[in-house]
């Protein structure tokens, strides 16, 4: 149930801000005037559920900024670059994830979106086979910067190769996470 709502909620926030301002659209927009990459380094907490293990605790690190190839012609594109980390139930799994997600303002400093994503996933379980695997996801995002200050939170979906991992078919996963970060 939570992967349908979740690519409704993604594809509404994007059809909704996409056609909402006329401007145009730049590339490459590190050489537009006015650019500026906005990098953040945030921790992440959590949680991740994989198909192949239980519930549990998620940790992870992100770096983000705005694309310096698109500028859009209303809002922004924020790529997020993540390292994320579940240990549970004798199932590890370390991710490597590239999420460039449409943002745009809800207010004075608030900013919601999504988008696809793609990753890499290290897995290692005591139940079974433990292959490392590609992944793709779909997630939404929300943050805000007060100061230099950044507090987020971002839920994700996110599908791997059809392969055993442990006792299941799979390690798709939900992740849902809060981000604390210093935005440059």
């Amino acid at each position: 149930m939570r992967t349908p709502l979740l690519v409704l909620a993604a594809t509404v926030l994007m059809a909704l801000a996409l056609p909402a301002h006329g401007d145009e659209w730049a590339f490459p927009a590190a050489s537009q005037p006015g650019y500026a990459p906005n990098p953040t380094i945030s921790f992440k907490v959590g949680a991740m559920a994989p198909d192949s293990g239980s519930s549990g605790f998620a940790g992870g690190v992100e770096l983000s900024l705005d694309n310096p190839l698109i500028q859009t012609g209303y809002g922004k594109i924020r790529d997020q670059f993540s390292y994320n980390r579940f240990d549970s139930s004798g199932l590890k799994i370390e991710t490597l994830e590239y999420n460039p997600h449409y943002m745009v303002p809800i207010g004075e400093r608030v900013w919601v979106g999504g988008g696809p994503g793609i990753g890499y996933m290290f897995t290692d379980s005591v139940s079974g086979p433990s292959p490392d695997l590609w992944t793709a996801q779909l997630g939404v995002s929300a943050s805000t910067v007060i100061d230099h200050l950044q507090i987020g939170l971002e839920a994700r979906w996110q599908w791997t190769e059809d392969q055993r991992v442990g006792n299941a078919n799979g390690a798709d996963n939900w992740l849902t996470m809060l981000k604390f970060g210093y935005a440059y």
